[in-house]
């Protein structure tokens, strides 16, 4: 271990109740504890003499004591000058990994030490690489006691990465395996109606569900319950135990490589027990300087002193196969059969919860990089004679445990702080059903509002198995319940575990449940759902129904832990932004093979192309178009990196840079077509007058179209009654998984003053002197340029006037003129529109006398 974590001192005597530590480091501000497990932190390496003083319940005080040897730890390796760092290679070169090159910044290498990689086990001060993984090593001094890791994530260039161990399975029972596996009907076809998306990458899911599918395998567990099962960031299984075996992911069991001071070295068992529900637990070991995960802690419960403690296997053992490296740790003196873990909320590590079975006090550990902290918390009921399943709800805020006490049947379900993992009474519930039959399985809806839980009953003494669902978001535990349904009741069948299955986030999954002696395990489909049997979707078994399992079930199904997943390796992917014709399609990549240098050059699919790494092109015609990228990876060179700098790259390029590998994509994208609209560029109305005039795009080539013109208003058309400029936006709108998608084109109009030229010339007028209608006048409006003539019988022009307010008075050279129809032309332009031609009008005037 590193030797600047504290060491853990741990008082196996069942009987002690005080203790007083004396560490023998008077060099240490606090060299002492009274505690049943303190942890003491050396800071100089030496031999210690550790002295306990422990009182036991009879009054009776021992002493013992044990001598402690801290050694040196080695100088601390380095991988490119980094203790923890990453680097990308060409894919098909070989990298070494030197932990101790000087060239590259690192310490020299100790004499004496001896070396640990991960993940192949190799034993020798370098390896050579060519898959990208996480590799670590672990250098121990000379004595072996004290080490100093350093991990590098290598990359090489768009490896394929290695195929993952599928869909989960559960293994419990007696060789029974439960396998899942993603619903195929679930993906989902490119929405090509949607305005963006990824290119280049695997179909989308729709909500992914697991479901159970055709188990292949037999395995090798024979577990009335107890089983735990780990599966790694790669979502491969690692290994599995039921407490008292362990095996390999090959089935195989691991090898025991203890310490030379383990008590029982020949022993190749943990020594836990697989007739409890819950009696084993695996966890990965967070590190800071490691790869997540070779070290895996294994808690086991004694089926005969109840304690609990923790195993260590590592997986960088016996060639990279994993083997049990440090066995019975202890963490508890009198645990009950219930374990179960949470991870914390950054995902770091775990909160483990454990039951003391002689009162009420619960132990939370929390296990992350910095080592174990312990809390310990007296709640609920105590002193109870039985008890059965703990569980976690899916979203990690809720804890339900069952309990038997004074021949009555409880679930206790408590709060769970998510950022400390304290925990908090809720709701103790009397299910007011008499023990036996006893409560056995328990398990969360994916809401956490709904529970179920199993009665285990011994057909044998006539006792039923029930199988109840509780409405939790009643509240008050009597209405809990009161209110309980009944799912499902046996004479014959033994009702055991519950269990929900692989999950996404956001969807729930079926709930399992374990019937002992079935091939097959019951399931509810739709567990959120308040009801009946037909209404969460469950059949019983005995009617042909649930899920086949390799071998047989008995009363257990298997605690599985997942630690957190990692993406390995990355792929060439892109992203479009903008589907609508006559705008712009964003193209976009980046990151490949990062930190690498890369060029990418683009095919658009309609004769054009781009480069760059992002670029922008826009199609003239809707459409489906096929896109391909070509990109270009550059690794640095020696020359590249000493000459780099911004003038240099800007000139250069990538010039100086190796060629490290050529890829080609292909994909396509789908251009929707987008409105034609034809408003005019101008219009005209009479605004003096009140008048209005029609604005009308006449849009063509629509779909489900919106219209939104600049006054708020939304119809096809509108009336325009002011000067201005008027825009309108038409939008054909398409309905895409993700919602709706608009494709907009605008057009806008000039609104300007415009008034139609008229003219008015009357019939007849009498100029006799009496006021009334003694003149011809012509009345006009919006005109200009005006020339009225007027003619007698013979042709010639009696009155002519550039004035359209002068009046004839009927007279010629001062005489009137005798009645009679005279002729007149007149003549004149438009105001408004100038460069209309003249307007000319001939007409009639009858004097009368």
């Amino acid at each position: 271990m590193d030797c600047n974590e504290p060491t853990v001192f741990f008082d196996t005597e069942k009987d002690a109740t005080a203790w007083q530590w004396d560490f023998g480091d008077p060099t240490s501000g606090n060299n002492t504890a009274t505690t049943r497990n303190p942890r003491h932190t050396y800071t100089v390496p030496r031999e210690y003499t550790v002295t306990l003083t422990r009182t036991l319940a009879s009054g009776v005080v021992e002493t013992v004591t044990k001598q402690v040897t801290i050694s040196q730890p080695p100088p601390q390796p380095k991988f490119f000058k980094k203790i923890s760092g990453d680097t990308t290679v060409c894919d098909g070169k070989t990298l070494k990994l030197d932990p101790y090159n000087v060239l590259q910044g690192g310490a020299s290498a100790p004499s004496n030490a001896t070396y640990l990689w991960f993940p192949g086990g190799e034993t020798t001060p370098t390896i050579d690489v060519t898959k990208t993984g996480c590799y670590s090593v672990e250098v121990f001094d000379a004595l072996g006691q004290c080490s100093r890791t350093a991990k590098i994530n290598v990359k090489f260039c768009l490896q394929e990465a290695s195929s993952s161990g599928g869909g989960e399975k559960w293994y419990f029972g007696k060789g029974a395996t439960l396998s899942f596996g993603l619903d195929s009907t679930t993906i989902l076809p490119r929405d090509t109606l949607a305005n963006g998306g990824g290119l280049f990458e695997d179909p989308e899911q729709e909500d992914p569900r697991y479901i159970p599918v055709e188990a292949t395998e037999s395995n090798p567990v024979d577990s009335p319950a107890g089983v735990a099962m780990v599966y790694s960031p790669k979502g491969e299984l690692v290994f599995y135990t039921d407490g008292v075996k362990i095996y390999g992911k090959d089935d195989q069991l691991l090898p025991f490589m203890l310490p030379l001071d383990d008590p029982d070295p020949t022993n190749q068992t943990l020594g836990g027990t697989n007739t409890s529900a819950q009696s084993s637990l695996i966890i990965p070991k967070s590190s800071c300087n490691e790869c997540p995960h070779h070290l895996y802690y294994v808690y086991t419960q004694n089926k005969d002193t109840g304690l609990l403690s923790y195993s260590i296997v590592d997986l960088r053992r016996d060639n990279g196969k994993g083997a049990v490296v440090e066995r019975g740790i202890p963490v508890s003196i009198n645990s009950t059969q219930q374990i179960v873990a949470r991870k914390t909320k950054d995902e770091k590590g775990f909160f483990i919860y454990s039951h003391d079975a002689e009162t009420n006090e619960f132990k939370v550990l929390k296990v992350d990089s910095t080592g174990t902290t312990e809390t310990i918390q007296a709640l609920g009921l105590d002193e109870f004679s039985e008890t059965g399943y703990m569980r976690i709800s899916p979203e990690g805020d809720k804890l339900a445990m069952a309990i038997v006490k004074d021949g009555k049947n409880y679930i206790e379900v408590y709060d769970l702080n998510i950022e400390n993992g304290e925990l908090t009474l809720s709701l103790s519930i009397d299910l007011k059903v008499a023990s036996p039959p006893s409560v056995y399985g328990v398990e969360f809806s994916q809401d956490g509002e709904k529970l179920y839980t199993t009665l285990k009953g011994n057909p044998a003494n006539g006792e039923k198995s029930f199988l109840y669902q509780l409405n939790l978001n009643l509240g008050d535990p009597n209405a809990i319940a009161d209110q309980k349904i009944l799912i499902d009741e046996s004479t014959t069948q033994v009702f055991g575990a519950l269990q929900m299955g692989p999950t996404n986030a956001g969807s729930g999954g079926a709930i399992y449940m374990a019937i002992d002696g079935s091939d097959r395990v019951a399931y509810i489909s739709v567990p959120e759902v308040v009801g009946n049997a037909s209404a969460v979707g469950y059949v019983p078994v005995r009617f042909g129904f649930g899920a086949d399992v390799t071998g047989t079930s008995q009363l257990g199904f298997p605690n599985v832990i997942h630690a957190k997943k990692e993406d390995e390796g990355e792929g060439i992917s892109a992203t479009f932004d903008g589907t609508c014709e006559g705008s712009p399609t964003v193209f976009k990549t980046q990151g490949i093979c990062s930190p690498m240098k890369s060029e990418a050059t683009w095919d658009f699919g309609d004769g054009t192309t781009g480069a760059g790494n992002e670029v922008s092109h826009t199609y003239a015609k809707a459409g489906k178009y096929y896109i391909k990228m070509t990109v270009k990876v550059y690794s640095e060179t020696l020359l590249s990196k000493n000459l780099n700098s911004p003038v240099i790259n800007g000139i250069l390029g990538n010039a100086l840079k190796d060629h490290c590998n050529t890829f080609v994509v292909e994909d396509s994208v789908y251009i929707k077509p987008t409105p034609v609209v034809n408003l005019p560029d101008s219009a005209f109305v009479c605004v003096i007058e009140g008048a209005k005039t029609l604005l009308d795009p006449k849009a063509q080539r629509t779909f489900d179209p919106t219209y939104r013109w600049i006054t708020s208003e939304t119809t096809p058309t509108i009336f325009a009654d002011a000067l201005g400029t008027y825009t309108v936006t038409v939008s054909n709108n398409y309905e895409s998984r993700s919602g709706i998608v608009s494709c907009p084109v605008e057009d806008k109009t000039l609104v300007k003053e415009g008034c139609e030229p008229r003219l008015f010339a009357p019939e007849a007028f009498s100029p006799n002197g009496d006021s009334i209608n003694d003149n011809f006048q012509i009345h006009s409006a919006h005109i200009e340029d005006f020339d009225l003539k007027i003619y007698n019988r013979w042709g010639e022009i009696i009155f002519e006037s550039f004035d359209v307010d002068m009046r004839w008075d009927g007279k010629y050279k001062g005489k009137i003129m005798a009645p009679m129809m005279y002729a007149f032309v007149v003549s004149y332009k438009s105001k408004y529109f100038p460069y209309r031609p003249k307007i000319t009008k001939t007409g009639g005037v009858m004097l009368i006398n």
